[in-house]
Parts: C-alpha cells; sequence; structure tokens
C-alpha cells in the first residue's frame, strides 16, 4: 500500500472492496467506511443530531460507519457524485442551496431522491434503472 493509500485510509476511512457493494460503481469512484465527514455532514448539512448515511466528495463517497450500505443509498450518493462531475462549482452550489432551502429543499438532493425512488420503483419491477 502506497503512502497517499495509507493516508486515504486513515484520514477518509477504509476502502469498501468493489465485491462487497450492493450496487455496482463506475470506475474511478470510491466507497469508504468512516465516522468523522458523515457525523459532520448530518450535524451541519442535514440538520440532525444524527450523522449522515453517507456524504459523497467528488468520486469518493464516505459511508457512515453505523450505517448499512443499501443498494438504494448507494444508487442516491452516486447521484451525488454525477452532480460533482458535472459541474466543477458543486459543492459552492450545493451550500448555496442548502442555505436557501435547508436539506429537504435542496434542489440537489431532490434530485438524488427522485432518483432514488426511480431506482427503487424499477427494481421491484426488475426493470434495470436508467444509467447514472
Amino acid at each position: 500500500m502506497s503512502l497517499l493509500a495509507a493516508l486515504a485510509d486513515r484520514v477518509l476511512g477504509a476502502r469498501i472492496p468493489d465485491d462487497e457493494l450492493p450496487h455496482p460503481v463506475p470506475p474511478g469512484v470510491v466507497v469508504r467506511r468512516s465516522r468523522l465527514i458523515p457525523a459532520l455532514g448530518g450535524v451541519f448539512m442535514g440538520g440532525s443530531r444524527r450523522p449522515a448515511g453517507a456524504v459523497t466528495l467528488g468520486h469518493t463517497i464516505l459511508c457512515n460507519e453505523g450505517q448499512t450500505l443499501t443498494d438504494d443509498l448507494l444508487v442516491h450518493e452516486l447521484v451525488h457524485v454525477e452532480q460533482w462531475e458535472k459541474d466543477p462549482l458543486f459543492a459552492l452550489k450545493y451550500c448555496a442551496e442548502w442555505f436557501r432551502h435547508g436539506y429537504r429543499q435542496n434542489p440537489y438532493e431532490q434530485d438524488a431522491y427522485a432518483r432514488q425512488r426511480e431506482y427503487a420503483a424499477r427494481k421491484h419491477q426488475s426493470v434495470p434503472p436508467r444509467p447514472l
């Protein structure tokens, strides 16, 4: 393991191997178990006393250590990966929308929850979800 990989594991949390994920992720996306960042995300961004289920930073999804990583949650976070890819100012715009509308009414969250619901409905129909 390289020094950089060891540092990432130490700071961001251990990487979850792809074969342990409930849903495939695109190349370059890394999913990790983390405690600190989801806790901060839940308190500051989610307005909750509980940690967030997961937080996405670019191509890295940080899943709360106490959260079961379901395929629905992973699909939700993959929408955020897509949002990061489409807009280099995503983090700033996300925060601005959070200040303006709060967590649940944030358009970026509404998009992710809508896509998560669409995925959940389709998986029960045995229809593959649209690509993320």
